[in-house]
């Protein structure tokens, strides 16, 4: 969880200083920014709790990304309304927001699945070495 917090964090800081400049060309912001950030990948990185710890189908894992990609633009576009980030009734800024939603749950998405996929083999080769070291011992 802690991996896919600072993935979120980082891309999240990424595209807010991007969104920023294109729509909010003269905020002076104050520090509740960097705190609303933080809550917002910390809500977005607590979801990953829903996956479960046993391999699955392929189908359950689809729904699964599907209703955390749901739940992430929840949580986001909730807070984003409760904290004032854009106007809801301001299509290109709404249509922003689904946009680097859809990018860092994307991105994060591919990070945290090459992760996995270099730690599994990682833990597998050990293994291996384990289980080789093992018989030699006998």
């Amino acid at each position: 969880m802690i991996f896919v917090f600072v993935c979120v964090t980082t891309c999240v800081l990424f595209v807010t200083a991007l969104y920023i400049t294109i729509f909010w060309q003269q905020a002076v912001l104050g520090v509740e920014i960097l705190w609303q950030i933080l809550c917002v990948s910390f809500l977005c990185s607590i979801v990953t709790f829903f996956y479960p710890q046993r391999e699955v189908g392929r189908k359950a894992m689809m729904m699964l990304y599907i209703g955390h990609y749901v739940l992430t633009n929840v949580i986001v576009l909730g807070c984003g309304i409760w904290f004032g980030w854009f106007y809801i009734d301001n299509l290109p800024m709404v249509l922003a927001m689904f946009l680097a939603i859809a990018v860092i749950f994307v991105v994060v998405s591919a990070v945290a699945w090459r992760r996995g996929t270099q730690q599994a083999a990682l833990m597998n080769e050990r293994l291996r070495m384990y289980q080789g070291q093992e018989r030699k011992e006998r």
